[in-house]
């Protein structure tokens, strides 16, 4: 009986992930993102046996919304997991079960330790990034700006409106942003990240 009602679980989900459309952003981002990293990191992090209420990739990309500017805190992202089935099914949580609630996010991040829990979540932003760049309008440069450059390294166009505004950000000399290079999809990818928030504040990306 346990086995059939989890498969009737996974059919429900993968049925209401099925009606979000093929072009939505937020599901060609998350689909673009390799996820399989995740678990060899943090495999020492749940030695104890028990199983886990919520898949720790589900707990990522829902972390991910915040730092994607679809919401602006834990307890916003809890509530919009409750109620907006394709937040739910993307992140992979089933929407007839009770969802995460805002300090489960608080007591993951915990479990998993700061430093390691950071060092994911740039790596996540930074395989969004080549697919971002497709819809430079989806992302505010307030939450994360975006600049594309060519093989040749001249800046394309980046997602602000007008003259950019992140010169002085982005110049060797900030010491309030650290940066960290990476590599996706073909594109090397540099990320700018506060570091007092430890949030990235810009990216830039270039074909490899």
């Amino acid at each position: 009986m346990k086995k059939n009602r989890k498969q009737q679980f996974s059919f429900s989900t993968y049925e209401a992930y099925q009606k979000i459309k093929k072009n939505d952003p937020l599901k060609m981002i998350y689909e673009s993102i390799d996820w399989s990293f995740i678990n060899p990191l943090i495999q020492d992090c749940y030695q104890n046996g028990k199983d886990l209420i919520y898949s720790p990739i589900s707990l990522f990309k829902a972390q991910l919304l915040v730092y994607l500017g679809e919401v602006k805190s834990n307890r916003q992202l809890a509530e919009v997991l409750r109620y907006n089935t394709k937040y739910c099914v993307i992140c992979g949580f089933h929407h007839f079960l009770k969802t995460p609630a805002h300090s489960t996010f608080s007591a993951f991040r915990k479990r998993i330790g700061p430093d390691l829990f950071y060092k994911i979540m740039h790596r996540l932003v930074a395989q969004s990034i080549p697919m971002i760049t497709r819809r430079l309008n989806y992302i505010s440069p307030q939450v994360l700006h975006i600049a594309v450059y060519s093989g040749e390294g001249k800046q394309i166009r980046c997602n602000c409106k007008g003259k950019c505004k992140m010169e002085n950000t982005l110049t060797e000399n900030n010491k309030a942003v650290g940066r960290k290079n990476f590599v996706h999809n073909n594109y090397k990818i540099r990320l700018y990240i506060d570091r007092k928030s430890v949030k990235p504040v810009a990216a830039e990306i270039k074909p490899k």
